[in-house]
């Protein structure tokens, strides 16, 4: 009973299906990128291609300012609330660090808590909009992004910044093996620490009981605005780290590239794939990281064999609608049980 109890459990986990269309994925890409079946050695599946050094680095570098993303962006809808102005947060704090950087003679250390300060200062202001003046998380980030994206161009006339600091650069080229680079591993580390909060903490068990039913947490003596309060400050702050893990690796801070590649869509497509319910209440971290791998394997299997850019915008778009068909529901599946229990 226990074998299958944990069965049960193993198949109801969405990242399981998930994992096995990335393996899938995953070979399908190596063969037909390498060559193999053109006459090429065997060899060829682990060094052209697909999984080529230089490819497996771009898939890396891409998931990196993703992975920070993903932890703030997974509490805050497991929270019961959204964040869409996290890309413009990102891009904000590398140009504040970038400015610091170009016009003054400080550490770059300190050019960093400036730029965290900054960060929290951001997520302050999303707060007092969600929490003091009631606008819809939605609406209010919306509108913040815009803000962030246009003060991202004031501050340099829409120029690049190059970022002077070897040291901090030093930490976005250096490879573990020659492969792995130190920020993706940095990202990594992240995201186990708050699959940590989420499961082990008193602050992750709020997140879950705000997300799954605000009223009967509220009974609880749970204090919602408070903790909307360090969602959105801890969102802000990742989104700083992650965009300045990317600046690091593109020695430059640019007013448009982030917010361009838009890597909190690609995130949030990921948390809801992954099982982090769009009305919130339930999720984790693992299920989205699997879902994140997936899709950007699936964006870069179409680079790979030449496809279209576009059908890579159709397919993500076609994905988040089929997971959010889902994700509605699971989600009114779980009402009904609830209503079944209490009969």
């Amino acid at each position: 009973m226990q074998n299958e109890s944990f069965m049960k459990r193993l198949m109801r986990n969405k990242a399981v299906p998930l994992l096995g269309i990335l393996i899938v994925l995953t070979i399908l890409t190596m063969v037909i990128s390498s060559g193999v079946t053109k006459g090429e050695p065997f060899s060829a599946l682990f060094s052209k291609g697909f999984m080529s050094t230089g490819n497996l680095l771009s898939i890396f570098y891409s998931l990196v300012i993703q992975c920070a993303m993903l932890c703030g962006i997974a509490c805050i809808l497991i929270g019961g609330n959204i964040d869409l102005s996290v890309a413009g947060q990102a891009t904000l704090s590398t140009m504040v660090f970038a400015w610091v950087c170009a016009n003054t003679e400080l550490p770059w250390g300190i050019a960093f808590v400036i730029t965290l300060v900054a960060a929290v200062i951001m997520g302050l202001c999303n707060t007092f909009l969600v929490t003091k003046l009631r606008f819809p998380a939605f609406i209010a980030t919306i509108g913040m992004a815009s803000i962030y994206r246009g003060l991202c161009s004031v501050m340099t006339g829409g120029n690049n910044i190059t970022i002077n600091r070897q040291s901090f650069l030093a930490i976005g080229q250096l490879k573990i093996g020659g492969v792995i680079p130190l920020t993706f591993i940095i990202a990594i580390v992240l995201m186990i620490i708050f699959q940590f909060v989420l499961s082990k903490t008193r602050f992750g068990r709020s997140i879950f009981m705000i997300g799954g039913n605000p009223n009967a947490a509220r009974l609880a003596g749970l204090n919602l605005n408070r903790t909307y309060l360090k969602l959105f400050v801890i969102n802000s702050i990742l989104a700083a780290i992650g965009g300045l893990l990317w600046s690091a690796q593109n020695k430059v801070a640019s007013p448009t590239s982030i917010i361009n590649a838009a890597p909190d869509m690609k995130v949030i497509s990921a948390a809801i794939l992954g099982g982090v319910a769009f009305t919130g209440g339930s999720g984790n971290i693992g299920g989205p990281f699997v879902a994140l791998l997936l899709l950007n394997v699936f964006d870069n299997m179409l680079k790979v064999l030449e496809v279209q850019s576009y059908w890579n915008v159709f397919a993500q778009g076609l994905l988040l609608a089929v997971a959010l068909v889902f994700d509605y529901i699971s989600t009114e599946r779980r009402k009904k049980a609830l209503l079944a229990a209490q009969e």
